[in-house]
């Protein structure tokens, strides 16, 4: 079989695991420290998953800027605490990642979560053997999905065409796209919808792992 590229890239959330319990509670836990509404609307709290932590408190409550750095520092707090540890990879996610390591597939991790949590999150789940670079967000919300992707493409010295980033969100499509790589969708995590109209920036559109490594491995 021949290898369509040298590396993939993944996203975390909604991508490599399903990190919604802990994402949402310590969303809404976050809201009650501030004294102000949760949110109970499930697609409201999707939104949560995928941008920058600041962008999230914007756009899936509306939080005024002056209390969007005081409840990243109580999100934060929380989720090392008790939201990482509510993760579940998705299933047929670990014979993926074997499947691409037994065909001398680098994969490598690109996250906008933090870095420390991401991965304790993947050791946890004995994901981390199979991953050769783990690189998240940065506290001071600097990084994009774009400039991570480039970070591991110059560690591991690989040609943008040699490289695909899968991932669930359309934040994803446009961190390859900055990053000047080919992207694969899935439709099981928190962004693109089964129907969701495929466009030259995207390769395929996967309803699971296996059709991803049917996309990669031809």
């Amino acid at each position: 079989m021949e290898n369509k590229y040298k590396v993939v890239i993944f996203d975390l959330d909604g991508t490599l695991m399903n990190t919604s319990p802990g994402i949402f509670t310590t969303a809404n836990w976050t809201m009650k420290q501030l004294g102000k509404p949760i949110e109970t609307d499930l697609k409201q709290l999707a939104k949560f998953v995928g941008p920058p932590l600041k962008e999230c408190f914007k756009v899936t409550f509306d939080l005024e800027d002056e209390l969007i750095e005081k409840a990243c520092i109580i999100f934060r707090k929380g989720y090392e605490e008790h939201g990482k540890h509510l993760a579940i990879p998705y299933e047929g996610m670990a014979d993926l990642l074997k499947n691409l390591n037994d065909n001398n597939i680098i994969c490598s991790v690109a996250t906008m979560k933090y870095e420390s949590p991401a991965r304790d999150m993947i050791i946890e789940q004995d994901l981390d053997k199979y991953f050769k670079l783990v690189y998240g967000s940065d506290f001071e919300g600097l990084k994009t999905k774009g400039s991570i992707i480039i970070q591991i493409l110059n560690e591991l010295q690989v040609d943008k065409n040699e490289a695909v980033l899968i991932g669930d969100t359309l934040h994803d499509l446009r961190g390859a796209s900055e990053a000047g790589i080919d992207f694969i969708g899935v439709s099981y995590g928190f962004g693109f919808t089964p129907d969701y109209e495929i466009t030259d920036q995207m390769i395929a559109l996967c309803a699971n792992p296996k059709d991803v490594l049917k996309e990669i491995i031809k």
